[in-house]
């Protein structure tokens, strides 16, 4: 079972950074087709403090999304620092992690790419079937909680 991104459709508080997330359609078409994005952010300010809030929904069988199956608020550091607390987040993480290097909080000032990231190898659970999902991503940074991103992925999962 393979994720294939259909859409990506991203906000970013530019106060904080200049991000962006960009699909990338050039391979063959047809079923078999899977897309890569690129990952591109530079931020501003050092980040010591944020949290990600994830959701991830997916069809039920007459077509209707339903009730989120993950709906998760976690601390960015501590997800960088322990990823495989946050399994379905961590399937993310690791394979975007093989396009570039992923920094360590605090998270200095600069400009950090993955570019063409496929997600080909991702390890989804066998229990789920082919059906589209929507994924979510907020950020928040700071004690104030200020919104940095937000992040929503469309998609389906399909066998190959």
């Amino acid at each position: 079972m393979i994720p294939v991104i259909e859409r990506i459709d991203t906000s970013f508080n530019a106060k904080l950074s200049n991000s962006s997330i960009q699909l990338v359609d050039d391979g063959p078409q047809g079923r078999r087709r899977i897309p890569e994005f690129t990952v591109s952010i530079q931020s501003y300010q050092p980040v010591s403090e944020a949290w990600l809030n994830a959701k991830l929904t997916i069809t039920s069988k007459n077509g209707r999304f339903s009730q989120p199956m993950l709906d998760t608020t976690v601390s960015f550091c501590d997800f960088l620092k322990n990823p495989q607390k946050y399994h379905v987040m961590a399937l993310i993480y690791f394979e975007i992690r093989r396009y570039g290097q992923v920094p360590r909080c605090p998270i200095p000032p600069g400009l950090y790419v993955f570019p063409n990231v496929s997600l080909k190898r991702i390890q989804i659970p066998s229990f789920l079937s082919e059906s589209d999902f929507v994924a979510e991503l907020s950020g928040t940074t700071g004690s104030a909680r200020h919104n940095f991103a937000h992040i929503k992925v469309y998609g389906s999962l399909k066998r190959f």
